[in-house]
């Protein structure tokens, strides 16, 4: 068994083989038919709410499971993507994609390792403890917040494998020189574990990987405009009477200067001017803005993060590049923050922009003046606000969803390209109250309140597929607007039997559409096909992801099936929601008794008489049905509504479109049904007209014959007759005739009209490829692509009665069976009779 907590790219989880002992087994029970009644009269009531039944009926075990999850129950056996190797940022050219940014650290060692010991048995003892380092190291990371330096982190980590192995001084040398190159190949890289707060860490990073780039070219960029003003001043200055001064032309002759009689030099020298000097306002805008260029120095702080002060820990004290700021509206503190750094920026960008101008001498005062009189950060170029210090609001869902949605909407309206950061709890609703239950109303999607506000970028993501993560980052960082991205990280419950992930509780929540990815960049269109990115949701056409599943079932058979992993199986890992499950005792067995999913399914009249269930497997292995409450069924209908919603915001199932697509299909049936009783009735008049046409030719016929036979008798009757002279018809009538089976004898026979062979009607052929999908050798096209008859002996009669039957044009006419001992042609003839009158 095997469940798919990821996207396709991204999935490295291993778990155990299915061998016996990891197949779940249904407990024995003797079943009862009154006992099952009274049962179910009890798990009505409990499913209802009534308080009596849940004291009556089992709770589900502690260490209880999805069965689907079980499987991942021992997370020592575990892989997955974390640790992450982060790249250096500074070593790309600010449009990276995520390949470049980031890369698990399992894959990174395989990458490293093969590059410098290609060889199979090069580098053996590293390349068998590979998985032993990146568990090892994902057990020293655990307690650590944050990127570290991957040098000694791959340092310690070599130390304690040395200690581990215990080698032989020559092996020892040997695994050691290996250890170093990996080291070595790391350069300024980091590496990251999955702690508490892996969004913003790679958020950071993604910042940094498109700021430090550009920086360095904008450094450049103000590097020219210094050089090319100074050359200006340079140029304006030779043509000044300072620049012609004796003094002046001694100095420049150098060293031999005082033998050198300057004076005598500028007594005999033209002192006109040879071109038009600088006007004093450009002089003096031109030397403004030169000592702003050489003043300016870039901020070393590349990301200001607003916090409601639940941010801690010793990676912000290393991060050089990185200052938070504690507030109560981190909203509206991260829309001041953003001013205050885009004024401060505005200045640099305003003189790089005049320096251009002016050396390129088309700087006009009347033009340009208002508009850098009034320079904000409306005006900056996407190069230019990619370069303003980002600013990050870190706030909470239930904040957001209360006293902070005005602030929260007025910056998501505002334009400013501020990332609004919100952790979401899968199972939880931002919009209830803290004492209430999150079941209690129907959920507050923070997305689609974010999808409208237009022209905001909306991601919904997770750290646990960091790849997705990292995408949507850089698309909402090149998109340069607000952007609201809504993370969920997942749960580590400390009071359970069994100490679950929190990457694998996140990833139940991807699974079970409790935090269904979805991405709207303005930026891309203004259509929701260009804007809408719904990719890596696991199977994004189905209503719940459907994965095989083995169990035995009481008598020790072993079953196969498959099972779907709904909300109600990923609410099962939530401490809090556990009291919305009871046991269904084993004995109890009701055909209304119904899985989540199948329940879902159902007419909601239908599904009301039913009682809806998950499976569980507890550590015993046993497998458990959990019969769950109507206020979670009806949140996982509320969530399988949203799911649908944002299906058909991204084309996938959109109703709109089964709709036109039926009305199409409607509309040429009746165009169909309407052309087929037109050719019918014009093959009507043709047949009938066939008929009197060969009725009138065997008339004629049969006159000739009698026309041109003997019938005296007699031994000449065998002698040719002669031949007739040609008289009118009408003139003289037939003679009588005495032996008329001689004359029917003379009369060559009339081939008759049958239609007891099979025909199809061409011309009323739709090309739906019905009959061609059944059997392509029977069934053909010609060149209008319209069905022919093929090989008779390549199909059976079988095959064209049901052909007829699929056929929507009704043309295809099975005729009689051309193989009498073809099995079964007594119903297959009566079937065929409709489609053969």
């Amino acid at each position: 068994m095997s469940i798919n907590p990821g996207s396709t790219t991204e999935q490295r989880t291993q778990i155990p083989g299915p061998g016996p002992e990891n197949i779940p087994t249904l407990p024995t029970a003797v079943k009862d038919a009154k006992a099952t009644r009274e049962l179910m009269f009890t798990l009505r009531h409990f499913h209802l709410g009534a308080p009596a039944a849940k004291d009556q009926l089992e709770a589900a075990p502690d260490d209880a499971l999805p069965a689907l999850l079980d499987p991942f129950r021992d997370t020592s056996k575990l892989r997955y993507d974390y640790p992450l190797f982060l790249f250096p940022p500074g070593a790309g050219d600010g449009h990276q994609d995520a390949d470049d940014l980031e890369q698990p650290l399992a894959e990174w060692f395989a990458r490293v390792v093969q590059e410098f010991a290609p060889a199979p048995d090069s580098a053996r003892i590293l390349k068998d403890h590979l998985h032993w380092l990146e568990y090892h190291l994902r057990g020293t990371l655990r307690q650590r917040e944050g990127p570290a330096p991957a040098k000694p982190v791959l340092r310690g980590a070599g130390v304690d494998l040395q200690r581990h192995l215990d080698l032989d001084p020559a092996n020892r040398d040997r695994l050691q020189e290996d250890l170093d190159q990996l080291q070595a190949a790391a350069g300024d890289g980091q590496i990251m574990g999955y702690g508490r707060y892996p969004a913003l860490h790679l958020l950071i990073h993604a910042v940094r990987s498109r700021v430090i780039p550009r920086l360095t070219r904008f450094q450049v960029q103000v590097d020219e405009c210094i050089r090319g003003l100074r050359s200006l001043i340079d140029v304006e200055w030779g043509k000044s009477d300072e620049a012609i001064e004796p003094r002046q032309a001694r100095d420049s002759v150098g060293p031999e200067g005082e033998r050198f009689n300057p004076a005598a030099l500028s007594a005999v020298m033209d002192h006109s001017k040879g071109t038009q000097q600088m006007p004093a306002e450009r002089r003096e805008r031109i030397e403004r803005v030169l000592e702003i260029l050489v003043a300016w120095h870039p901020d070393p702080v590349l990301v200001r993060f607003v916090h409601l002060g639940s941010v801690a820990g010793h990676w912000l004290s290393e991060s050089y590049d990185t200052k938070d700021v504690t507030d109560d509206d981190p909203c509206a503190r991260a829309t001041v923050l953003f001013d205050h750094e885009a004024e401060k920026l505005a200045g640099i960008f305003a003189a790089v922009r005049i320096a251009q101008l002016e050396i390129q001498g088309i700087y006009d005062p009347a033009i340009h003046d208002p508009w850098f009189d009034n320079f904000h950060w409306e005006a900056f170029s996407q190069e230019e606000l990619l370069l303003v210090p980002s600013v990050i609001a870190l706030d909470d869902a239930d904040r957001v969803a209360g006293r902070g949605l005005h602030s929260f909407s007025r910056l998501l309206s505002s334009g400013r390209p501020v990332q609004i950061m919100v952790r979401i709890q899968a199972h939880n609703n931002p919009g209830a109250q803290p004492d209430e239950n999150p079941f209690q109303a129907f959920r507050t999607e923070l997305g689609y309140l974010g999808i409208s506000h237009r022209q905001a970028v909306v991601t919904q993501s997770s750290a646990a597929r960091h790849h997705h993560l990292m995408r949507c980052f850089l698309a909402a960082l090149d998109a340069t607007h607000t952007s609201l991205n809504l993370i969920t990280t997942g749960l580590r419950p400390e009071s359970r039997l069994v100490r679950l992930n929190a990457w694998l509780v996140a990833g139940a929540g991807i699974e079970g559409r409790a935090h269904p990815f979805f991405r709207i960049n303005p930026a891309a269109g203004d259509f929701a096909a260009a804007r809408m990115d719904f990719s890596e949701n696991p199977e994004e056409t189905r209503d719940w992801p459907v994965h095989p599943f083995r169990y035995r079932d009481e008598n020790a058979n072993l079953i196969e099936t498959e099972q779907a992993f709904t909300f109600a199986d990923y609410c099962l890992l939530i401490e809090r929601l556990r009291d919305h499950f009871r046991i269904i005792p084993p004995g109890c067995d009701s055909t209304a008794l119904v899985p989540v999913s199948d329940y879902l399914a159902r007419p909601q009249e239908e599904a009301d008489r039913l009682l809806p269930f998950i499976w569980a497997v507890d550590g015993n292995n046993l497998l458990h049905r959990l019969v769950i409450s109507r206020e979670l069924i009806l949140a996982c209908r509320d969530r399988l509504n949203f799911w649908r919603s944002l299906q058909e915001l991204a084309g996938v199932r959109n109703r709109y479109v089964e709709m036109a697509i039926e009305r199409t299909r409607t509309e040429e049936r009746q165009q169909a049904a309407v052309e087929h009783g037109r050719l019918q009735a014009e093959h009507a008049v043709e047949l009938e007209k066939v008929r009197e046409s060969a009725a009138r030719e065997a008339m004629q016929r049969l006159t000739d014959v009698l026309l041109g036979m003997d019938l005296t008798g007699g031994a000449g009757a065998s002698a040719p007759a002669p031949e007739p002279i040609p008289r009118p018809v009408a003139e003289e009538p037939p003679r009588p005739v005495d032996d008329m089976a001689k004359v029917a004898a003379a009369i060559e026979p009339e081939p008759s009209l049958s239609f007891d062979e099979p025909w199809i009607d061409t011309t009323l052929c739709t090309s739906c490829n019905d009959c061609t999908n059944l059997n392509p050798l029977l069934f053909v096209y010609n060149e209008d692509k319209q069905a022919l008859l093929g090989d008779l002996g390549a199909g059976t009669y079988a095959q064209i009665v049901e052909a007829a039957e699929l056929c929507p044009a009704n043309c295809i006419h099975p005729g009689k069976p051309w193989d009498p001992d073809e099995p079964g042609l007594g119903e297959l003839i009566e079937r065929a009779v409709p489609f053969n009158q």
